[in-house]
């Protein structure tokens, strides 16, 4: 493992309902046993290994910037699935670890991972758009006799 790769992590906690902590860390997560009893224990909900994990802190950060609840800690105000779509839509390469079997069952993930990933995909194309646009326009002004 280099300095630069990790693990991007969804937990969950039971008596912190309606909030999602997606955290970085260079540990391999331990797997998960059955449901906690413990409230106050985390619960593994995602994780996923990156080459680059500072940047997909960074998009995970993006993707989920609207609950943003506390930015050190990595707190969400979202559900579970709406964090993990965010994280497994990212486009860095990025391999799956763990993924909760409640979860993975769930046709909402499928759809919502597509969809943010069909964005990504129409974000791209507009922005290379756009750049093509400026080489012609570029290469249009150049043309034009300056005296």
């Amino acid at each position: 493992m280099s300095e630069r790769d990790g693990y991007l992590v969804v937990e969950t906690r039971a008596d912190r309902a309606g909030l999602v902590r997606v955290h970085a860390t260079r540990q391999k997560p331990l797997d998960p046993v059955d449901i906690a009893t413990d409230p106050s224990q985390s619960r593994l909900r995602y994780a996923a290994f990156f080459n680059s994990l500072h940047v997909a802190t960074m998009h995970a950060q993006t993707a989920l910037r609207r609950g943003m609840v506390d930015a050190e800690a990595g707190l969400y105000r979202t559900d579970p699935v709406t964090a993990i779509a965010a994280v497994e839509a990212i486009d860095l390469a990025h391999r799956r670890v763990y993924l909760d079997p409640t979860l993975a069952e769930d046709p909402r993930l499928a759809a919502q991972i597509e969809r943010r990933r069909t964005r990504h995909r129409w974000a791209n194309r507009i922005w290379t758009a756009v750049g093509i646009l400026a080489i012609i326009v570029l290469i249009l002004f150049a043309q034009i006799p300056v005296f």
